[in-house]
């Protein structure tokens, strides 16, 4: 039987305290680091305070214009880098200020900046000594190739906060960053910048987004980024829009719905384009590919209301339950694209969600569509869409009215709804509007109106309601809130 040799226990001790004082030490290095790192830090954020003060440069001087001549000379003796580090917290508020960054960008400009970022962008750094790296925290990103990603991206993002015009083709170059980093913050500054000559570039790699397995931008940052910008660009959409692959053709679509959206009120954002797009628009609404259809449905509410009404009847005739739905969605934006009696069909749709939305489309016709939705609610047999439509009163607010106009006549339509929502023992939606600051005088008007009714129904909901009232109280509001639910 072999026998193992009995390790020298000394050396495993000595081994064991030299690891353990190493972790020690290299623990209290890291500690110490980080303190020394962080005093460093406050040091230098209470230098660039004091020369924000000292120089006058904080929004509100430099949006009147204090900062004079000798204020910019001294500022050009500064280093570079304690340069940006003095304008980096105003760089960041040009996105809530827009005129700040007009102030800034001329400020940036004779300081000679905007030239060094668009130099660094292109990976053309000048060399920086080590003191000068020391001399704040971020010095040392110079010292390292590496790590000079982090320096493209942040000069890409400052072009980008100030809206730079013309840095776009250094931005457009970056796109192709061997960085990802660098190309995303790239994508975000053209979108700031909204320069109608790049848009084609980000159409492009829209195109790749689809298409190749190995584009470094997601399809949703490029649509994104793409429609924000101007509705002038529109036009270079109709290739896409033609394009043979389904999601090409979708994300035109959406790209042009969100700019579409993004036009001021008024006269429909795509009117200009007509004559160029209702017939693309026309070929959507019959693609293949249902969302493609979908999308072409939002899009022809920004349409001339002629175009949108015919093309609008052919998408209602969808058999795609959600191509249904969101034409008539479409119609509660813009309800005078049809007449009432067309959107009234579609409260007998299969679908739960396209009869939702075509009582959505009938609200939105204001009083005569709500008068028509009563009338509708008289009138069916079907229990089910009966329902829906007591919902959907009751989501917007409209049962607070249909008592309020109780009784105003014999026999209005509100009065009629009210008896008749009693009568098929619905009164739980009646609940909520009699549970409010007024429902103690909305009683009293049930109580005169209905009294003299003698259906055993209403007689048990009046002798109830009656009950309920003369027990109601402050401190009783809640139980008899509770019993009426009932």
């Amino acid at each position: 039987m072999m026998v193992l040799p009995i390790p020298n226990l000394s050396l495993l001790t000595a081994l064991a305290r030299a690891i353990l004082a190493t972790v020690t030490v290299g623990t209290l290095a890291l500690a110490v680091g980080a303190m020394v790192r962080r005093w460093h830090h406050d040091r230098f954020d209470r230098r660039v305070k004091s020369l924000c003060i000292f120089y006058a440069l904080t929004p509100a001087t430099l949006l009147e214009g204090k900062h004079s001549a000798q204020c910019l000379a001294s500022l050009r003796t500064l280093p570079l880098s304690s340069l940006e580090l003095l304008l980096e917290p105003l760089l960041l508020k040009c996105v809530s200020a827009p005129p700040l960054a007009t102030v800034l960008e001329e400020l940036c400009l004779e300081l000679g900046l905007i030239d060094v970022w668009q130099r660094r962008i292109l990976d053309q750094f000048g060399p920086v000594s080590l003191r000068e790296a020391l001399s704040n925290p971020d010095g040392l990103l110079h010292l390292f190739p590496r790590l000079h990603f982090l320096l493209r991206a942040r000069s890409a993002r400052n072009l980008g906060l100030l809206r730079h015009q013309p840095s776009w083709p250094i931005l457009v170059k970056a796109l192709d960053d061997p960085h990802p980093d660098v190309q995303q913050v790239a994508l975000r500054s053209l979108a700031a910048l909204r320069e109608p000559q790049s848009f084609p570039a980000l159409l492009d790699r829209m195109h790749k987004a689809v298409t190749e397995n190995r584009s470094p931008f997601s399809l949703y940052s490029l649509k994104v980024a793409m429609a924000k910008f101007s509705l002038s660009q529109a036009p270079q959409l109709l290739p896409s829009l033609r394009h043979p692959h389904p999601r090409v053709r979708s994300a035109a679509a959406e790209i042009l719905r969100e700019m579409a959206k993004g036009e001021p009120a008024g006269k429909p954002a795509l009117f200009q384009y007509k004559s160029v797009f209702d017939r693309e628009l026309a070929t959507l609404t019959s693609d293949a590919d249902p969302e493609v259809r979908a999308l072409a449905a939002e899009v022809i509410a920004h349409l001339d209301a002629a175009v949108s009404s015919s093309v609008l009847r052919q998408v209602l005739q969808d058999p795609q339950w959600s191509i249904r739905r969101q034409a008539l969605q479409t119609l509660a934006q813009r309800p005078g694209l049809l007449p009432m009696a067309e959107v009234q069909g579609f409260l007998t749709d299969p679908h739960r969600m396209v009869r939702q939305a075509a009582l959505r489309a009938l609200l939105a016709h204001g009083r005569e569509g709500v008068s028509k939705l009563y009338e509708h609610f008289l009138e069916t047999e079907d229990e089910t869409l009966r329902e829906q439509i007591l919902e959907e009163l009751e989501h917007s607010g409209l049962i607070l009215s249909l008592l309020q106009n109780y009784g105003e006549s014999p026999g209005n339509l509100e009065t009629r709804v009210v008896e008749r929502l009693v009568t098929m023992g619905a009164t739980r939606y009646l609940h909520a509007a009699l549970s409010n600051s007024s429902g103690r005088q909305l009683l009293q008007i049930l109580f005169e109106k209905l009294g003299e009714r003698r259906e055993p129904k209403i007689e048990a909901w009046v002798r109830l309601c009656a009950a309920l009232d003369a027990a109601r109280g402050p401190e009783q509001t809640s139980c008899a809130d509770s019993k009426l639910a009932a």
